[in-house]
Parts: C-alpha cells; sequence; structure tokens
C-alpha cells in the first residue's frame, strides 16, 4: 500500500517506542534473579528453553530454503505437538479464576439462567461483572461441542490462527509480508499463547479484535476514498470496536489510539469522521443491548462491567501489586453495584491520602506489567488437581525468556532503516503502549491485560529481522555485481 507522508517525525516515534520497550526489559531482566529464586527453577531448565527456540526457528529457517509443502507440514506438526502437550497437562483440571468462571457462565447461559455467577470473594450472584461477548461465543461453542479441554483448546487455536492470519494481512498490507509470516508463526506458539489454549481464556479473541482494528485503521490509512465507502469502513470498525468493548473493557480506547495513528497519515478530519461514525454504530448494534439488559436488571445505567470499581481497588491499595486480590472484607455481601462504588471510594480515599505511594504503585504495574511474563505459569500451577512441581518454574523460565527476547528484537528493530510501513508499525506499537499507560495502569493490571500487543512486538521485531536479510542481500548482489 502507498501511504501519505507522516505528520509524526520518524525520530520521535522510534525514540519513544525503543525507549519504552528498552526500560520494559531492563525492568524483566534485573527481576529475572529474584523471580528465578522464587519459582524455584531447576537446572535442566536450558534444555528446555533450547527446545523452544529450537521449534521455534526451524520453520523460519525452512520458510528460505525449503519447498512450501515441507514448511508448512513441519510448522503443522510443530504447532500441534505443542498443543497437545499443553492439553495433556490442564486435562482433567480446574483452572483458578475467570477461566473457571467463564466456563461456569457459559453453562449457566445454555441453562436459561443467563449471564449470572455467584462470586464467592463477593458474596452475591454478580449479573455484569463480566463483559458478556466471550461467555456468549463459549456458550455458543459449548453447546455444538461442549467444554471439554480438548473443544476448549480447539477454540482457542482457531482464534489463534485467525490472529495469526490477520497478522500476515497486516504485513502485507505494510509492505513486508515475510515478516508477517515469521511473526505469525512465531505467535501460534508464542508461550503466553500456547498456555491459554487449552482454558477459557479472552485474551486470545482480545489479540484477534485488536490486530483487525489495526487493519481497519491502516487501510483507511492508504485509501483516499470517500463516501459510501467510508461509511462501510466505520460500520467495520465500529462493530469490532464494539465487541472488543464487551469482551475487555479497557481495551475500549485502542479504536481511539490506533485512530490517532491513521490521522497521521490519512489526515485529522478524515479520521475523526469516520471514528465519531464507528462510534455510533458500536453504540447502536453492540452497546446499546447491553445498556438496556442491564437497566432493566439493576435499575441503573451501566455501561460496560460492574468491576470498574472493584479494578480500581485492586490496582490501589497499600498492597496492591497489579494482580488479582480478594476484596476488602467489610464490603462482602453488599449487592453488584454498590459494591463497586464503595471498593472506588476506598481506593480513591487511599490515592488522596498517599499521592506518592500511588505514583510509584502506578508506575511498578506498568513496568511490571510489560516486563514480567509469569502469569501463563501462574495459571498452570494454580490448575487442581496440581501438576508436577517441576512444569509451573520450566513453564515460567521459558516464557521470561521469550519475552525479553521479544522485546530487545523489538527495541533493535525500532533503531533500523525507515520504510513507510515500519514507520506506521512503531505507530501501532506506540499506541499499544499508550494504551496500557493511559487507560489500563490505574485499575488491576499485569501481563495479561497487555498480551493484546504480541502480534504487533512479534512484528516489530520480525519485521526489522526481514530488513535486515533484505539490506544483506541487497550487500551480496552488490558485491557480485
Amino acid at each position: 500500500m502507498v501511504f501519505p507522508r507522516s505528520s509524526i517525525d520518524w525520530r520521535t516515534a522510534r525514540i519513544a517506542v525503543a525507549l519504552s520497550l528498552a526500560m520494559f526489559a531492563g525492568y524483566g531482566l534485573s527481576s529475572f534473579p529474584g523471580l528465578w529464586a522464587s519459582w524455584q527453577v531447576p537446572a535442566i531448565m536450558p534444555l528446555f528453553v533450547a527446545a523452544w527456540v529450537v521449534a521455534a526457528i526451524l520453520p523460519l529457517m525452512l520458510l528460505h530454503r525449503a519447498p512450501p509443502a515441507l514448511t508448512i507440514s513441519t510448522m503443522a506438526a510443530l504447532a500441534i505437538a505443542l498443543r497437545i502437550a499443553v492439553a495433556v497437562v490442564a486435562d482433567g483440571r480446574i483452572p483458578p479464576g475467570d477461566a473457571h468462571n467463564y466456563v461456569v457462565l457459559a453453562q449457566h447461559l445454555l441453562e436459561g439462567r443467563g449471564l449470572v455467577i455467584a462470586d464467592h470473594y463477593m458474596g452475591v450472584e454478580v449479573r455484569a461483572l463480566y463483559p458478556p461477548v466471550y461467555p456468549i461465543l463459549l456458550a455458543a461453542w459449548g453447546a455444538m461441542v461442549g467444554f471439554s479441554t480438548a473443544s476448549l483448546t480447539l477454540l482457542a487455536t482457531i482464534f489463534d490462527l485467525a490472529t495469526a492470519g490477520a497478522m500476515i494481512l497486516l504485513a502485507r498490507m505494510l509492505g513486508n509480508r515475510s515478516a508477517g509470516l515469521a511473526a505469525a508463526w512465531l505467535y501460534l506458539i508464542w508461550p503466553s499463547v500456547l498456555l491459554s489454549a487449552p482454558l477459557a481464556q479472552k485474551e486470545g479473541v482480545c489479540a484477534l479484535l485488536a490486530v483487525l482494528l489495526a487493519i481497519q485503521w491502516v487501510r483507511l490509512a492508504a485509501k483516499q476514498d470517500a463516501g459510501a465507502a467510508r461509511w462501510y469502513a466505520a460500520v467495520g470498525l465500529g462493530v469490532t470496536a464494539g465487541v472488543l468493548t464487551l469482551t475487555q473493557p479497557g481495551e475500549a480506547p485502542l479504536v481511539m489510539v490506533f485512530g490517532l495513528v491513521a490521522a497521521a497519515k490519512c489526515g485529522w478530519r478524515r479520521a475523526i469522521v469516520t471514528g465519531l461514525r464507528a462510534v455510533l454504530f458500536a453504540v447502536l448494534a453492540i452497546l446499546l443491548p447491553w445498556w438496556i439488559r442491564n437497566a432493566l436488571i439493576f435499575g441503573a445505567f451501566v455501561p460496560l462491567t460492574s468491576a470498574g470499581g472493584y479494578g480500581l481497588w485492586i490496582g490501589n491499595n497499600p498492597d496492591a501489586t497489579g494482580h488479582w486480590m480478594p476484596p476488602p472484607p467489610q464490603l462482602y455481601g453488599m449487592a453488584e453495584i454498590a459494591f463497586g462504588k464503595a471498593a472506588a471510594a476506598i481506593a480513591i480515599d487511599w490515592i488522596v491520602q498517599h499521592p506518592a505511594d500511588f505514583v510509584r504503585n502506578t508506575m511498578a504495574k506498568a513496568v511490571r506489567g510489560w516486563g514480567v511474563a509469569e502469569s501463563g505459569a501462574s495459571r498452570i500451577a494454580g490448575l487442581r488437581p496440581t501438576i508436577s512441581p517441576l512444569i509451573p518454574p520450566i513453564v515460567f523460565a521459558v516464557s521470561q525468556m521469550a519475552h525479553l527476547g521479544l522485546l530487545a528484537g523489538a527495541v533493535r528493530s525500532a533503531w533500523r532503516r525507515q520504510t513507510p510501513g515500519m514507520t506506521l508499525l512503531l505507530l501501532l506499537v506506540l499506541a499499544c503502549v499508550v494504551q496500557t499507560l493511559a487507560f489500563g495502569v490505574w485499575f488491576e493490571f499485569d501481563e495479561r491485560h497487555r498480551d493484546f500487543a504480541t502480534p504487533f512486538l512479534l512484528l516489530l521485531a520480525a519485521f526489522g529481522f526481514a530488513d535486515a536479510r533484505a539490506s544483506e542481500g541487497e550487500r551480496d548482489r552488490s558485491g557480485r555485481d
């Protein structure tokens, strides 16, 4: 695609991306020894890290040197083997937290009870604590094939394949399809993605929707059409944004932040007009039915979820780390909406009384959420009945090493030569960082809340590698000439 010249300076974008990702990587690296000790990583860990690296690199080498049939068969065999291995570990076990609750919600929907579940920590039944899209998708899937580990793994794999395909499309639009193929392959075997596959986790759906949003904004930035075509673009953006909003409300502003990226290419007027139309379609087609349902149940306007106040408290209290915490005991048994308001009031009072601690805690949540990759290991460790105590530490070590390598690769790519597609990709990555820092870190925030950015980080790292290969090839040809 041909993009108009950006109004944002290339150096500013690459410096912002490189510095922020380098800061996150530095935190992750400095935290590694302490995390290593707390997880009690065994001495055989390097063998598993090496095995994963071989699985990641071998198909990338075959992409350029082997027949397509061999490459595809190798990719399929490795991806299937890794997913089966993770599914075998999780099979017959109950996961902690939301991964279990979403299955219960889906079952309640099929039983005709609606989107309701008893929250044992709150002491009441809740009807809007969980956004509706993922439970509805899960219920539709479960009605056809059930909720076994195999069926959940298959559903997650379908979403992951769709995300990989969308990454290839986005890379092709940005002028580097080969980098898209490499990034898509890595996404399919990425530790956090693999570890979510056998569980009812919505992060894979969020990643797909985020990439689809980026594709639509990039297409708008490249085209100079008008009239009806822009209305179609607004419809697609609105529906995608609305679905993402009711899947993970904290990522609702992503459509606006990506819109700022498009505006830098296509002009502010066109981006604003398209964005306002998209909001209209999101409200009418997706959000309005949810608002009406909540008004009928609660007699109040609940725009997205009742969890906002609770999430604010989780992120802002003397013991907050960004990870989920059980609520204050004095709120036990309060009605759902009143619970959220009371939790928010406690959090706001703490912020007012401890502004320095609030700033320090918020910054710590940001760098920890971006620099550490242990949530997948925590999920595996929380399975009941318990698994072998050797597995979670190994899973953590592989996840953290892969994540640090990804951050380092993305930083390296940010400093490489400029191409029009690379500039836009840098802005998309910067938008992901801004989304979390401007809208996410004030609440509950750990690494799963930035998982939507994984496809973009992989694309950025792969773009730099592909550019390096292209440059080396050009030098080799010029040398022979």
